[in-house]
């Protein structure tokens, strides 16, 4: 039997009761409108400013870094500057400012301006030029006198900053000399006498898609697999674009988050089209742009790397899709010319 109380007395509970319900509408209000405005703020550092999107050490002095644009506004290169930490330092040992404008989601190739081999007199060796072919690809070139930040050897650390000193990018750590470079593996992510493991020494690498902003502060470990694919020395075939979620996506550009997927280069120039994957994969699948396969590439399930070869492929636009041994698969837009 329900409890009855004078009028008074009703009054003043359900006015107590209003009140406590009010005060937890305001409550949660003002804590999903900081969630909310939280929210933003971290969207807002996806894709709004420059960095690193590719990174070639290569034999001689073929030594690049491209830089991306997630914007959607052309950016002054003016108000950047390219550093080197070198071997190990904790300050900047040299500085390399840029020029020009970049346009949005377009790409920066910087190389090592030195054409021709040099005699280094301490040293007592010769210093080797950058390949012509690699030269012709970059947009901006170094000096190409020793030093210049193009001249990192795998060990060092490089920043992008802008030219009043906030920090955009990292690559590697600062502080630290890794001996003969940074790895995979744990638990110092550095190579030491295990050169052949070095992700950094005579590698390329593309930073992965998912990335859509550049490390801002000193990571405690440099874990160079976290947000790099590594591909073989000297590939060139990935300069000058670069693909990044911060582009919109759609049905043609589907992928398997825990998986890394690098195809290249893309759009395919010539016959060939290469690829590496973090994961093993079954079958792969070229289809036109009305869904119809045209292309099937069994495989026998330990593969993660291959190339396929499109010589009979009409130019246009295709959907790459591949399945994995797990049954996960990954669909990319890829272009014949």
């Amino acid at each position: 039997m329900l409890k009855k109380y004078p009028a008074n007395i009703r009054k003043e509970y359900y006015f107590c009761e209003f009140r406590t319900f009010k005060s937890m509408l305001m409550k949660n209000f003002f804590l999903t409108a900081i969630m909310a405005i939280c929210a933003t703020v971290l969207f807002a550092q996806d894709c709004s400013d420059l960095f690193f999107s590719e990174y070639v050490e290569g034999s001689a002095n073929n030594k690049t870094l491209e830089i991306y644009n997630p914007t959607n506004e052309p950016v002054d290169l003016g108000l950047y500057v390219i550093k080197r930490y070198s071997n190990g330092s904790p300050f900047p040992t040299e500085a390399l400012p840029l020029s020009g404008i970049l346009q949005p989601k377009q790409t920066l190739v910087v190389t090592n301006g030195q054409t021709d081999s040099v005699w280094v007199q301490n040293g007592g060796y010769w210093s080797l030029p950058i390949s012509q072919e690699l030269y012709n690809i970059g947009d901006f070139h170094c000096s190409g006198i020793y030093p210049t930040p193009m001249y990192f050897n795998g060990d060092d650390a490089l920043t992008l900053e802008t030219i009043t000193g906030g920090v955009i990018d990292i690559f590697g750590k600062i502080g630290e000399q890794p001996q003969n470079g940074w790895n995979n593996i744990p638990p110092s992510y550095t190579a030491g006498a295990q050169w052949w493991t070095s992700w950094t020494v005579d590698q390329t690498l593309i930073r992965k898609p998912s990335v859509k902003q550049g490390v801002k502060t000193n990571p405690a470990l440099f874990m160079v697999h976290m947000e790099w694919d590594s591909l073989p020395r000297n590939t060139f075939d990935s300069l000058g674009f670069h693909r990044c979620d911060c582009e919109s996506s759609n049905i043609w550009e589907q992928q398997e988050k825990d998986h890394s997927l690098v195809i290249y280069p893309n759009p395919v120039v010539g016959n060939t089209l290469h690829l590496n994957a973090s994961t093993s994969w079954s079958t792969i699948e070229i289809l036109n742009i009305v869904g119809q396969v045209v292309r099937t590439y069994p495989f026998d399930g330990n593969i993660r790397q291959a190339s396929l070869n499109l010589d009979d492929l009409k130019e246009g636009v295709y959907m790459l899709k591949i399945l994995f041994t797990d049954r996960t698969q990954s669909t990319r837009k890829i272009v014949k010319r």
